[in-house]
């Protein structure tokens, strides 16, 4: 074999060889991808569980969520207040979070939807919370321009 088949055979494994690598890292990005995604997945979902447990072991918030479940709900003591106030922020940060994710692409646009149709639900379940949480989501201008909130104002 002379020095320029050598040199032939030589550059035609490193191609394949280059090739092969970059199947190798697009493996490894594609598969990073999807840990990512379901991490950000379980970290919704965990605060999500979050706000259950409080209300689910907390009598003072179940009984506000309870309240809340009336439409004309009006606010009785400044410690109901406050627990508004704490309240509101859980589900809105989840809810902000989730835009953010799904613009960052942490989460799949089917887990986004899923995410966007819980505003209203949740909405509907406590309408007496609606008027605290767009006058929550005033107070945060940007967070107004979230697709996740364009059931809020109708």
């Amino acid at each position: 074999m002379d020095w320029n088949a050598a040199g032939a055979v030589g550059e035609i494994l490193g191609a394949v060889a280059v090739v092969v690598t970059l199947i190798y890292f697009g493996r490894q990005i594609s598969q990073a991808n999807r840990i990512s995604t379901a991490t950000g997945a379980r970290e919704l979902q965990q605060m999500y569980t979050h706000v259950y447990t409080l209300i689910a072991t907390n009598p003072e918030i179940r009984g506000l969520v309870t309240r809340l479940q009336d439409p004309d709900y009006v606010v009785q003591s400044a410690e109901e207040q406050e627990q508004i106030d704490s309240f509101i922020p859980l589900l809105t940060g989840i809810w902000v979070t989730t835009a953010i994710a799904h613009e960052q692409g942490l989460i799949s646009p089917y887990m986004y939807r899923i995410y966007c149709a819980d505003v209203p639900v949740k909405l509907a379940k406590w309408p007496g919370l609606r008027a605290h949480v767009v006058d929550f989501v005033k107070t945060y201008p940007s967070s107004e321009e979230y697709e996740i909130f364009r059931d809020l104002y109708s």
